[in-house]
């Protein structure tokens, strides 16, 4: 009787009979969406990680093809 009561006003008890504002099923699921978007927030930054190195290379492969060019078109306007 009690217990329906509160849970009529919003308060419900959880496994170790702790007063609860959420309902025990509603409350699981917050935990597990917790979990799971910290999984997704770990997944983003070692995401961002890689894609940073790649960034890093691409860089350094461009900066190294532009001397290249530059090499190669001062040897075509100066030939020995």
């Amino acid at each position: 009787m009690a217990r329906e009561l509160l849970g009529g006003a919003g308060l419900h008890f959880d496994e170790l009979n702790k007063l609860r504002v959420l309902e025990p099923g509603v409350a699981q699921q917050t935990a597990e969406l917790r979990e799971e978007c910290k999984a997704f927030v770990d997944k983003i930054a070692e995401f961002q990680k890689i894609v940073g190195s790649l960034i890093e290379l691409v860089d350094q492969l461009a900066k190294a093809a532009e001397s290249e060019k530059m090499k190669i078109s001062s040897r075509v306007r100066d030939p020995m």
